[in-house]
């Protein structure tokens, strides 16, 4: 197996700017290399997200068990972003919704469709 793409870095300040996530909390989320990732991931992909998209996705990148990725994402990540309103998981569809960018990325993550701007040009 190879090694895995270290998690994204997180612009600390502009998450909180963004959020409104107090600082220190942020920096707890943001401990968190899986939930670097998601956020990176769900910052460059059209909302709403499958979390099966999303699992794909982070396991593209992570070395763990996708099975794991998404034990993790459904039980600790999405669920721990969602207590600070940073998105909604909807646990019935199945489906994750972030509407707005909250990291700064420079390209796509996923192979999913990218977010657009009015002018349906991807945004970063």
């Amino acid at each position: 197996m190879s090694a895995p793409t270290p998690a994204p870095v997180v612009d600390v300040e502009r998450f909180v700017r963004l959020t409104d996530v107090p600082l220190d909390e942020a920096y707890a989320l943001l401990a968190n290399p899986r939930t670097r990732l998601t956020l990176h991931v769900l910052s460059t992909c059209e909302p709403p997200l499958s979390v099966d998209s999303l699992t794909d996705a982070v396991a593209g990148r992570d070395d763990a068990d996708e099975r794991d990725i998404r034990v993790s994402l459904a039980h600790v990540v999405l669920p721990k972003l969602e207590t600070h309103d940073v998105l909604d998981y909807d646990r019935d569809a199945d489906t994750v919704r972030l509407d707005r960018p909250v990291v700064a990325v420079d390209g796509p993550i996923a192979e999913h469709s990218p977010r657009a701007d009015e002018d349906g040009q991807p945004t970063a």
